[in-house]
C-alpha cells in the first residue's frame, strides 16, 4: 500500500507514465537493491496473486459486454496468436535443440498469459523445475520491456499511422500481444484508462484459451514423443477469468435496466464511478507493487543462453503478428 502510495504521488507529478506502472517500478527497484523479510513474503506473493485476480474480477463491474462490439473481428487477433505462437514454438524449439517440454512452456507463456500458463501447464506436462524457471524467466523479462515498448512505439514511431491513431485498435493489439494480463492493463493504462477495458476483452479470449492449449500439449507429447510415459491431464479455467466475464454482462445488464429508472441509475452511475476512479486503480496499484517485487533480475540472468534467445525471438513473433492483425483490421474498429 505504501509503494502504491508513492505510485499515485510520481504519478502526479509525471503524467505519462500511469500509477499502476509506477507502482510496479517501485517494486521491481526495492526487490534489487535491498533483501525483503521472509514475513513480508507471503503478503506479497497475495498481493501479486490473489489481490490482483480480485482487481481484474472487479474490474468487470465498469466493464460492460458491449465493449466486446468496440473491438469487433479483433476477436480474431488473440485466437491467430494462440494458434501460431504456439505451433511456431514447438517446431523451432525442436530445431533449436530445446525440450519439447521447455518449448511448450515458452509457447503457452507467450500465447496465453505468461507465468499464469506457465504454472498451469508445466504440471499436466510433467515439466522439470529447471524448465518452469528458465520459461518463466525469460517470459517475464520479455514481457516486461513489451508492457514499456508498445505504448511508446504507439505515441512516438510510425505505428501510430499504421494504427490509424485508434485507442481502440491499440488496445487490441496490446490484448493479444503482450503476454501477462498485468502487463497488458499496464500497457493499455499507460495510454489511456480507457484502453483497459477493451485490452482486456481480448486477453480475456487468450486465459480461456488455457484449457484447449494444455490438452493440445499432452496429446503432442503422448503421440509425438515415443519416449514419454502417458501424461494425464487436469485443466481448469482460471476462476478470475470468468468471474470477469460475468460482471461484464451484469455491468451491461444494469446499464441497460437503470436507464428509465433515474434513481437507481444515479446510484449504480455512482458505484461504477468509484469503483473505476479510486477503488480499482489502488487495488491495481497494490498488486502491481508485488508483482514487482517478484521480479529479480539475478534469477533472470542464470537463463541459458539458447533458451533465452528463443524466448526473446518467440515474444517479437507474437508483437510483430499482433501489430500486423491489428493494422489489418484497423479499419473495421469504430
Amino acid at each position: 500500500m505504501i509503494i502504491a502510495f508513492f505510485g499515485f504521488v510520481t504519478w502526479t507529478q509525471y503524467k505519462p507514465i500511469s500509477a499502476l506502472m509506477w507502482s510496479f517500478i517501485y517494486g521491481i527497484i526495492i526487490n534489487n537493491i535491498f533483501r525483503i523479510p521472509e514475513k513480508i513474503q507471503s503478503g506479497l506473493r497475495f498481493t501479486s496473486s490473489q489481490l490482483l485476480k480480485f482487481s481484474i474480477a472487479l474490474l468487470g463491474l465498469v466493464t460492460s459486454a458491449s465493449v466486446w462490439l468496440e473491438v469487433g473481428i479483433g476477436v480474431l487477433n488473440a485466437l491467430v496468436i494462440i494458434i501460431v505462437s504456439f505451433i511456431a514454438s514447438i517446431t523451432l524449439g525442436k530445431k533449436l535443440g530445446l525440450s519439447s517440454r521447455l518449448a511448450i512452456l515458452i509457447g503457452v507463456g507467450t500465447s496465453i498469459c505468461g507465468a499464469s500458463a506457465i504454472a498451469a501447464t508445466a504440471p499436466a506436462i510433467k515439466a522439470k523445475e529447471e524448465e518452469i524457471g528458465v520459461a518463466i524467466s525469460g517470459i517475464t523479462l520479455f514481457g516486461l520491456i513489451s508492457m514499456f515498448l508498445y505504448p511508446y512505439l504507439f505515441t512516438n514511431s510510425i505505428v501510430y499511422d499504421w494504427l490509424l491513431g485508434n485507442p481502440n485498435v491499440y488496445a487490441i493489439w496490446v490484448g493479444s500481444g503482450v503476454h501477462e494480463s498485468a502487463q497488458v492493463i499496464a500497457a493499455a493504462c499507460t495510454l489511456s484508462p480507457d484502453c483497459m477495458q477493451p485490452a482486456l476483452i481480448i486477453k480475456s479470449i487468450r486465459i480461456f484459451m488455457i484449457a484447449p492449449i494444455v490438452l493440445a500439449s499432452t496429446f503432442y507429447l503422448n503421440r509425438f514423443e515415443s519416449n514419454e510415459e502417458n501424461l494425464e491431464t487436469k485443466v481448469s479455467v482460471p476462476l478470475f477469468a470468468i468471474v470477469f466475464l460475468v460482471n461484464s454482462l451484469i455491468c451491461a445488464g444494469l446499464n441497460s435496466f437503470t436507464v428509465n429508472v433515474p434513481a437507481l441509475g444515479s446510484a449504480w452511475m455512482w458505484i461504477q464511478t468509484t469503483l473505476k476512479s479510486s477503488i480499482i486503480p489502488f487495488l491495481l496499484a497494490i498488486s502491481f507493487a508485488g508483482v514487482g517485487s517478484k521480479v529479480k533480475f539475478k534469477e533472470i540472468a542464470k537463463v541459458g543462453p539458447k533458451a533465452f534467445g528463443f524466448a526473446a525471438f518467440m515474444s517479437i513473433v507474437a508483437g510483430v503478428l499482433a501489430l500486423g492483425m491489428a493494422v489489418l483490421i484497423a479499419p473495421y474498429i469504430a
